[in-house]
């Protein structure tokens, strides 16, 4: 498997036990940073990565457990897919937990910071800043207002999950093979299209309004008909009859324009809502409160959803208001 198999280890960067030479390596391809290593740990790291465009995609292990303090890394964008062991990635007050399968991204504007065990390993998608601001303004057809932020830790569920990681693997795929220059440029206009369509970001919901007006009636009113009622118990069934079409149609729809199941959405849409609630929240109101306030039955099956998507339970963003 090309997770084993790397293509990438044809372009090594770095492979070496040397604290000073990996620390100026990794910062020439990342950025610089502070490095945290336990003494009485050995340390033999390395990196393999290829430039393309405006992206970089770079395979990078430590070899022992270290604690990275990234800062704001201001100039790019960095989707951290990891293959193997386990760590934590903090960005601004947003902590998430990396483990094999997941995809995390660190945007500019928030300090980040990141441990990882002796076995972590990550795939990195490095990609410019002004690259992706630069298509972002295009799609939405107006200047932006707020700098662009990635959730940082996505929803296993969530269906664009999926094409981000095909799409990783083909991009991995093409450097078997040389590429000229146009061929990188085409790649790496792929990659940032990639990310801003199928990863959630604070200009998500823009990009999906734009797309509203190519929507079938039912859809619209399906989110619309969603938003209004978050905090009501709400079953596919309702929604479908609201909208006046049959489920599988209601289901088909969203699959097609939203790359989302009807069920994924109304998650995404409450999980949302109820972080937001959870942060505001005065000291005398419990997480049980503002979860049945915002129609959770299953509070268990919820809390599980939100940890995944928030990298903490619902209690720590009540208790730290983050």
């Amino acid at each position: 498997m090309w997770v084993e198999d790397s293509v990438l280890k044809r372009f090594c960067l770095v492979d070496s036990s040397d604290y000073g030479q990996i620390k100026d390596v990794v910062s020439q391809h990342l950025r610089p940073h502070r490095m945290r290593l336990e003494q009485s740990r050995s340390l033999h790291s390395q990196l393999y990565g290829v430039c393309f465009g405006d992206c970089a995609l770079l395979d990078l292990r430590y070899g022992a457990a270290v604690e990275i303090d990234i800062g704001d890394i201001q100039d790019y964008y960095l989707l951290r897919f990891t293959l193997q062991g386990a760590g934590q990635v903090s960005q601004g007050r947003d902590v998430a937990v990396l483990r094999k399968g997941t995809i995390t991204v660190s945007s500019p504007s928030q300090h980040s910071t990141i441990q990882t065990d002796e076995k972590c390993r990550n795939l990195l998608l490095r990609v410019e800043r002004s690259a992706l601001e630069s298509q972002l303004q295009v799609m939405l057809g107006r200047a932006l207002t707020q700098p662009l932020i990635f959730q940082m830790c996505v929803d296993p569920q969530h269906q664009g999950l999926e094409i981000v990681r095909s799409s990783i693997e083909h991009i991995h795929a093409l450097h078997q093979h040389p590429m000229d220059d146009t061929m990188r440029l085409g790649v790496s206009a792929y990659a940032v299209s990639v990310l801003l369509t199928q990863l959630p970001h604070n200009y998500s919901a823009l990009i999906n309004l734009d797309r509203r007006s190519l929507m079938p009636r039912h859809v619209r009113l399906a989110q619309d008909y969603i938003e209004s009622h978050l905090n009501e118990a709400l079953t596919l069934v309702k929604v479908a009859e609201q909208c006046g079409v049959s489920v599988r149609t209601l289901q088909n729809g969203f699959a097609r324009f939203l790359n989302q199941t009807p069920t994924e959405y109304l998650r995404s849409r409450r999980l949302a809502r109820v972080h937001q609630a959870l942060k505001t929240a005065n000291g005398q109101t419990s997480v049980t409160d503002i979860l049945l306030d915002h129609g959770v039955s299953s509070i268990g099956h919820f809390a599980t959803h939100y940890r995944k998507e928030f990298g903490c339970l619902p209690s720590v963003t009540l208790k730290q208001h983050c």
